[in-house]
Order: structure tokens, then C-alpha cells, then sequence
């Protein structure tokens, strides 16, 4: 049996006292904040329905089902991606996608979709910090968050 040293279990023990956020834990986080504003206020839900555990009632589970459709199709982000934000697997934001995808023959909610998803990047996009002056000329010189 492999045993470590004192001196490794004591490196591994000690955690930096300020962590600084990676680039994609800050995305993450802000397309986090963007879908809790943008879904809590056109479903009417509270924001910790969305993410806890369980299904919940059919209102707060086809919010939430919005939700992941609209982190991975407006926010860009893998299915993979997505699941870890919600705490589900892929083939269950997948799944949400697809049931988002059949509802849109609805036109109300086909429309409130096409808004909601014109409005989600524009709250997670940002103009890039590095030059602030500058104003940008196209789409391609903002960047995700």
C-alpha cells in the first residue's frame, strides 16, 4: 500500500487564503446571475427553485427546462457545461432542450423565447476591459463572459 508523505498531505491540505476566479468559473457566474434575472422575472419564480435538487412543481420544472435551453443555445455553452451549472447530467439538458424546442410551436411562447434569447447575451456579453476607449465596430469585438 502507497502511503504519502507528511510533508505532501500537509501541500495538499494547505489552499491559497484568496483564490483568484478563473475566466471560465466568471462566466459561468455571470450567465448564472443573467438566467436567474431573466427567468425569475418572465416565469414569476422564485431564483432557489431553479436550482435545487428536485423536480419541483411543473411551472418551476419547465422554468428551469427554459433556463438550460437558453444557457446552452443563447449563452453558447456545452450541454456538459450547462448540466454542471444546474447540478444535472448533459443527456437531462438535452432532454430540456428538446422539450423547449417542441413548445415553440406555441407562438406566445415562441416569442417570449426569440426575446428572452435576444436578451440573455446582452446581459452575459461584454465589451473587452483591455481597451475601454475604444468602440467597438462589429459583433466580433465583444466577447463572452
Amino acid at each position: 500500500m502507497l502511503r504519502p508523505s507528511f510533508s505532501t498531505t500537509m501541500e495538499m491540505r494547505e489552499l491559497p487564503a484568496a483564490t483568484a476566479e478563473t475566466p471560465a468559473s466568471l462566466r459561468r457566474r455571470r450567465a448564472r446571475l443573467a438566467i436567474e434575472l431573466a427567468i425569475s422575472n418572465v416565469f414569476g419564480i422564485d431564483t432557489d427553485y431553479l436550482w435545487t435538487g428536485t423536480r419541483g412543481v411543473r411551472d418551476i420544472a419547465e422554468a428551469r427546462q427554459v433556463a438550460m435551453y437558453l444557457a446552452h443555445v443563447s449563452c453558447r455553452m456545452s450541454l456538459t457545461e450547462v448540466g454542471a451549472m444546474f447540478g444535472r447530467d448533459r443527456t437531462t439538458v438535452a432532454h430540456a432542450c428538446l422539450r423547449v424546442e417542441y413548445r415553440r410551436d406555441n407562438p406566445s411562447f415562441d416569442r417570449a423565447l426569440d426575446i428572452l434569447g435576444w436578451a440573455l447575451p446582452t446581459l452575459v456579453l461584454r465589451i473587452p476591459a483591455h481597451d475601454p476607449a475604444s468602440t467597438p465596430a462589429g459583433f466580433e469585438d465583444y466577447e463572452w463572459l
